[in-house]
């Protein structure tokens, strides 16, 4: 791992937060987008075939772009039931999380930008990772969630990314997913929309990358699923 990269990561948020006006008032003041429809976007394999709920065993997390062509995502097969439930802000609103599809209705997807300072998976290095139901964290010693390492929120996969400990505020976004004739969709962002906030925060970044915002910020009508390792060079668990 590029040590300087990781460390550019973290510190990039407390920069922000001290030179842009108000960076996280508006995050804690409820104005994010809670519900928001984007491109209906098939789910599809390396090879081009559409992606099923067959093909994501239990307990096993896969990665992919959604809605735009640099956010990346988590689509998590939790091996048990995700029930419908409603997310609690804490300025007292909620929102209905849908739950899981596929057979045992256990699949569930979000976005993998930590709601906390905008931490994601890059291709050097992901502090945001799933730890599955056979896999504890070793700070918190729990299982089954999405944990940030950069400063240790974990996110609860099967309560709509609601916040279980650690410094977040806002529970991790959820990608709402459509289930049709076998194949899955991605059709829209549900929980507080944070994304120009990632554009604002890791833009020379991302026009390194794509070459330049417009191109970052490209909408998808599809988008490949591919496992973590194949994008991300390094895991960081903690």
């Amino acid at each position: 791992m590029d040590r300087r990269k990781l460390i550019k990561s973290c510190s990039l948020v407390a920069v922000g937060s001290m030179f842009v006006p108000g960076f996280f008032d508006k995050v804690l003041a409820g104005e994010k987008e809670i519900y928001k429809k984007y491109n209906k976007t098939l789910l599809i394999k390396e090879d081009g075939t559409p992606i099923t709920s067959k093909d994501i065993p239990d307990n096993t997390v896969l990665l992919f772009f959604y809605p735009y062509k640099s956010t990346p995502c988590y689509i998590i097969n939790t091996g048990e039931e995700v029930k419908p439930t409603k997310v609690k802000l804490s300025d007292g609103k909620e929102y209905e999380f849908k739950g899981g599809i596929g057979n045992k209705k256990s699949i569930v997807a979000y976005s993998a930008i930590c709601p906390h300072q905008w931490s994601y998976p890059t291709k050097d290095f992901s502090l945001i990772n799933y730890y599955p139901s056979n896999q504890k964290s070793e700070t918190t010693g729990k299982s089954g969630v999405i944990q940030c390492c950069a400063h240790i929120s974990v996110f609860d996969v099967k309560n709509g990314g609601q916040v279980i400990e650690g410094p977040a505020e806002l529970p991790l976004a959820c990608v709402e997913l459509l289930e049709e004739d076998g194949k899955i969709y991605a059709t829209a962002v549900v929980g507080p929309n944070q994304f120009e906030e990632f554009f604002d925060m890791y833009k020379s970044d991302l026009i390194e990358q794509y070459g330049n915002i417009e191109k970052a910020k490209e909408l998808l009508d599809k988008t490949v699923v591919m496992e973590v390792g194949k994008h991300v060079k390094e895991q960081i668990r903690c």
